[in-house]
């Protein structure tokens, strides 16, 4: 056994009394081996910044494509400039079909229906500067395709030309297919080179349905050819706006652009009425965006368009457009504008507080709740979880969207973010929402033979705490540590370390890096415990002192999870008192604390923990006076 000294430490009025083990618990954070070689490279740096040799590859897209609604079949030409940034020379390519999980061969870790399935993408024609790549260069396995027997020299640009053709899925909603008989999300719809990067060289992983995505930046100019009385909306800006509508709707899609109230851009009357876009039997919209990860375009010949914009930075006076398009006989989606108009509000000035970084983001109703690029496809859900899912999907926009982080191998830097700002945002739209959201993910499984560390990767998880461990839990960490270090530090930090990485791609360690140094703070020991550690949180009263007026309540720690301290002590005459205390009490290996207190009134119970403290034991968090 140790020695072990005693601590006393004062927030605010309340004292502490911390017994710490003196060898104080190791802050080094865990680092895989094949991370090693981005810091000794410097492409990587302890403080959390890009390092100093930090690069990565970028390509421009020009993608023609069109879409037959009644066959469901897209055919498109992508010409690609790639340019290679990395000090490797490249002798094979690696590009994403992601439309390949249907197809009939392909590994897949969830169901699709049988008539859903296809050959998967087909290729016509492909050239590598101007050569063909015959078929016998190409390798396809599932969603990914190997170009071999080329050379990419470092710092050397590559041009490639692809002709392609496949058949969109009907049903089997994947976060792309057919909504219903008049309205598509097409997604993930052309070849791209899958990103080569300094931590793990080509992203070989295949996507086989769960898992998300990890694309470059990239600058896409896009043309889109669709029947004449479909309506398009994308990534981007439409650059041909006076070519597609007609102009009493051009009229209205700028008024929205400067207006902070709603403007019905098409109702429901107009959709009856038709003559909505120019009277062609085909129509071609022109999209333009820059430094993004991806492109996706939804297109519906009988959803209805509102609209609203927000003055989004005061400094340039840059607004962006808010866009909710649906089905008019869904009323459920009526409110959505608002959440969304809130949201794009909310993330701009007060959580985390930076100017939303897009010119638009629209909100189109689908068949699942999903993320792209300056769009989102949510379902009509009931009131409360429209909200919630509205603030969620809406919040990836800055992760992992503005800040690249790879979702295929830890999602949880960007579904943890987007789960944290269902209860952190939620409430400014909803005051009904506060202080609701369940924790029972996370209680009914940390700890388990089924639990793991969130740091592992995202693909490993399976069972009932895939989402507590890649959603639930990392954001409850972050809730955490926003506690500890109150709004203004906790913010500043966020606001730094999206300052470093936004346009790059971070890793969890440089996350952690950059939150440390924006908050003027080691929080590795932190860090170690919650997101490298599998733990049972589990905090308890197990004794209360009383000595004259002084109080002393011991909370033990018996599951090593660092989780806040809250307790509520109830008096006799029926008033409380709430004693709060952040998980910094747990910071030096400790495994109990005592909050002492003042009081003459005599004691009826004491309660230990909030609606965001997760504990799997919540039946030693009572003490009643008289029953010990």
């Amino acid at each position: 056994m140790m020695p072990y000294k005693n601590t006393v430490i004062w927030f605010g009025g309340l004292c502490l009394t911390i017994f710490c083990n003196i060898v104080y618990a190791q802050t080094k954070l865990p680092l895989a081996t094949n991370l090693n070689k981005a810091y000794e490279r410097h492409t990587r740096s302890l403080n959390g910044v890009p390092g100093k040799a930090y690069w990565q590859n970028s390509a421009d897209y020009q993608i023609n494509a069109s879409f037959t609604p009644n066959t469901r079949v897209l055919s498109g030409k992508v010409n690609i400039s790639y340019q290679n940034n990395s000090p490797d020379t490249l002798k094979q390519v690696v590009f994403k079909l992601y439309p390949n999980l249907y197809q009939q061969q392909a590994m897949r870790n969830t169901q699709v229906s049988p008539e859903d399935l296809t050959t998967g993408v087909d290729i016509s024609a492909m050239q590598f500067d101007d050569k063909p790549v015959e078929p016998n260069k190409r390798v396809i396995r599932g969603t990914n395709m190997y170009i071999r027997g080329l050379v990419i020299p470092p710092g050397g640009k590559a041009k490639f030309n692809v002709a392609y053709t496949y058949t969109l899925n009907k049903g089997s909603f994947i976060r792309t297919g057919q909504v219903d008989s008049g309205a598509f999300i097409i997604a993930y719809f052309f070849p791209r080179i899958a990103v080569y990067d300094d931590t793990d060289g080509w992203n070989e992983y295949p996507y086989v349905g769960k898992e998300e995505f990890y694309n470059d930046y990239c600058n896409f100019k896009v043309e889109l050819t669709i029947p004449g009385n479909y309506q398009c909306w994308a990534t981007g800006d439409l650059i041909n706006v006076d070519s597609v509508y007609q102009p009493k709707f051009v009229k209205r899609i700028a008024d929205a652009i400067n207006s902070d109230s709603v403007t019905n851009i098409i109702t429901a009357a107009d959709v009856k009425e038709g003559n909505i876009t120019m009277a062609s039997q085909i129509n071609t919209w022109k999209f333009e965006a820059k430094n993004v990860t991806d492109f996706v375009f939804a297109i519906s010949n009988h959803y209805v368009w509102k609209a609203s914009s927000v003055l989004v930075d005061p400094k340039t006076r840059r607004r962006t457009r808010v866009d909710a398009v649906y089905n008019p006989e869904h009323k459920a989606f009526e409110p959505v504008i608002g959440y969304a108009r809130k949201t794009v509000e909310l993330i701009s000035y007060k959580i985390p507080g930076i100017p939303f970084p897009y010119p638009h983001q629209t909100i189109f109703e689908g068949l699942d709740a999903t993320e792209y690029p300056m769009m989102v496809n949510n379902l009509p859900f009931e009131k409360d979880e429209a909200v919630e899912f509205t603030v969620h999907e809406v919040f990836h926009a800055l992760f992992p969207f503005y800040v690249g982080n790879n979702e295929t191998k830890h999602s949880f830097l960007d579904e943890g973010w987007a789960t944290f700002s269902e209860f952190s945002l939620s409430p400014f739209i909803d005051s009904k929402l506060t202080d609701t959201y369940s924790m029972s993910d996370i209680n009914s499984s940390a700890g388990s033979d089924q639990d793991v560390p969130i740091m592992t990767l995202t693909p490993q998880l399976y069972g009932k705490a895939r989402f507590s461990d890649k959603d639930l839990k990392p954001a409850i960490g972050f809730h955490y540590v926003r506690e500890m270090l109150g709004d203004s530090l906790f913010f500043k930090a966020i606001r730094y370390y999206i300052k470093q990485w936004n346009g790059k791609h971070p890793t969890p360690y440089d996350f952690f890096y950059c939150m440390n140094a924006g908050a003027g703070r080691n929080m590795n020991w932190f860090w170690r415990n919650w997101y490298f550690e599998k733990f049972a949180p589990d905090l308890a009263i197990t004794k209360v002192n009383r000595q004259k007026r002084q109080y002393g309540v011991v909370v033990a720690n018996n599951g090593g999870a660092a989780v806040p301290v809250h307790l509520l002590v109830y008096y006799k005459d029926g008033s409380k008192q709430a004693i709060d205390v952040s998980i910094a009490c747990w910071e030096k290996g400790n495994k109990t604390i005592t909050a002492s207190f003042k009081s003459n009134k005599p004691l009826s119970k004491i309660v230990l923990g909030k609606p965001y403290d997760v504990d799997v034991n919540p039946k030693n968090n009572v003490w009643v006076a008289g029953a010990h």
